[in-house]
């Protein structure tokens, strides 16, 4: 992705990022079993260790390893630390419980790129949200169905973008009425 703010990532997309790299390891492909190897070198057990050794070890190496690494790679010491980052982060917005809370049909335009979803939003309008790993723009509509008020100034001001927002002060009003109406919350920890 370009600058700004990346997407949230849930706790369970840690999970499966950790299993992805344990499968790697395992791959009978040599580079996607290298590549795996040298990322499994993150953890200071494996770092001493040449690339050959690692592999050679590798029906000793658990999911636990797996988490730390990852874990690492997003910048943080252990798995506890991680959980313990992205608990601290309960509170904010979670728009998946759009999805849970709206019993209307509404076609929102999907992007697995926030550069994909920003031209959308630029060319066509609507609000352009975070999802797991993608984005989605939708209309005014399918915030109204679901209680919030899609005339509210602070929308304007930030450019109706929830990932880049032009304006962090509207984004934090309005994420206090969003998480208000139900939908922050304690997704995916644990």
């Amino acid at each position: 992705m370009g600058t700004g703010s990346p997407l949230p990532v849930t706790l369970h997309e840690y999970k499966v990022r950790a299993s992805l790299l344990l499968k790697d390891l395992d791959s009978p492909d040599t580079a996607r079993a290298t590549r795996a190897a040298e990322r499994m070198r993150a953890l200071p057990f494996f770092a001493a260790l040449p690339l050959g050794e690692v592999l050679a070890r590798r029906d000793g190496i658990q999911r636990k390893h797996g988490l730390a690494v990852v874990a690492r790679e997003a910048g943080h010491a252990t798995w506890t630390d991680l959980k313990q980052a992205l608990e601290a982060h309960v509170g904010q917005l979670d728009t998946r419980a759009f999805f849970q809370k709206v019993h209307s049909v509404f076609l929102n335009r999907w992007f697995s790129t926030y550069e994909a979803a920003a031209r959308s939003l630029e060319s066509q309008g609507g609000f352009l949200f975070p999802f797991r790993t993608q984005c989605f723009v939708c209309e005014a509509d399918f915030l109204q169905a679901l209680g919030i008020d899609a005339t509210d100034p602070d929308w304007e001001r930030m450019g109706r973008d929830w990932v880049r927002p032009r304006d962090a002060a509207a984004k934090e009003r309005l994420e206090k009425q969003l998480i208000a109406l139900g939908y922050g919350g304690r997704h995916d920890i644990g």
